[in-house]
């Protein structure tokens, strides 16, 4: 089976692209049109109503919006070997190209399974099969909300179903998810790749509640929600992703553009430094998104997946 991709258009590693002024982001959080309204309540909310503020917020984080997948990614989508994985109560909708050993991709926040998708080809070409899915509540997966716990659980659900995993490949809030379910879902791939990662859970919350303009206390009310929820499953101070790199005992390549909008240059910095077994690819131009396109970077990428263990 073949593989095609529409051009698309990508930019020389270490140059700075001519883009125009954008709105701040972080973390899948973009500014809207009503986010004025949306902030103006939580202000009258968060000092009247904490609790509804609150649970209202924690309502509006948990259910990402469902990205709209271009041509070139309805494409791909039809040339896979698809799936429904049962999970939870609803399905994981799942895919495959390829045969070899499984390389597992991890999309982020609000974004889909073939996010990631031009690093297919390659991938399928240096002899991987090559899997991906959408998160709960993402793409084609059953479900309106979803959580970190849920994230990282289908993550290992996804990982037991295909097999002994070659590697993952994980983007934004995927790829500390990976770490998570490494951590504390007992996922064992040989190696892993970080594409434009937060160095702490806690960032991500913070960048919501700064977003929608929570007070530190209400936010507060959203955190603990989530511990209840879990009976203690999801616990804030261990949510350091450079603590769950540090106990990574596997060859990992932190891949991040220096001009990274939602995520920024510093939180790779402090990944690459806590593992054991890392190293850091910086680019320049990118941003958060198009440096899963840049065809020096997904050949970098492949390289590092051939790469033989030292004696």
């Amino acid at each position: 089976m073949s593989y095609q991709f529409s051009p698309d258009t990508t930019f020389p590693d270490m140059v700075k692209a001519q883009q125009p002024a954008q709105a701040p982001r972080a973390g899948r959080f973009a500014p809207t049109r009503g986010l004025r309204l949306v902030r103006a309540a939580y202000g009258v909310l968060c000092r009247v109503a904490p609790a509804l503020a609150a649970w209202l917020a924690y309502a509006q984080l948990a259910t990402p919006a469902r990205a709209a997948p271009r041509d070139w990614h309805i494409g791909l989508r039809r040339q896979a070997v698809a799936r429904r994985l049962p999970f939870g109560h609803g399905e994981l909708a799942v895919m495959e190209w390829g045969k070899g050993p499984a390389v597992l991709l991890v999309h982020g926040w609000a974004s889909h399974a073939t996010h990631m998708g031009r690093m297919v080809g390659p991938l399928v070409s240096a002899g991987y099969r090559v899997v991906a899915f959408d998160a709960p509540a993402h793409g084609d997966s059953s479900g309106d909300a979803t959580d970190m716990v849920q994230f990282a659980s289908a993550i290992a659900a996804v990982a037991a179903d295909v097999g002994p995993l070659h590697a993952v490949v994980g983007h934004s809030f995927g790829a500390a998810m990976a770490l998570y379910a490494v951590r504390d879902w007992g996922v064992q791939p040989g190696r892993m790749v970080l594409f434009s990662a937060f160095d702490h859970c806690n960032w991500f919350i913070d960048a919501f509640g700064s977003h929608v303009g929570l007070t530190p206390q209400v936010l507060e009310r959203v955190r603990q929600r989530l511990v209840r929820l879990y009976g203690g499953r999801l616990d804030w101070s261990r949510m350091s992703v450079v603590d769950m790199a540090r106990a990574a005992d596997f060859p990992v390549l932190v891949v991040h553009d220096e001009d990274d909008g939602e995520i920024p240059f510093e939180h790779a910095l402090a990944l690459a430094a806590a593992l054991p077994r890392g190293e850091l690819r910086r680019t320049r131009g990118y941003g958060h998104h198009l440096v899963l396109r840049s065809a020096s970077v997904i050949d970098g990428v492949v390289r590092f997946m051939a790469q033989k263990e030292a004696a």
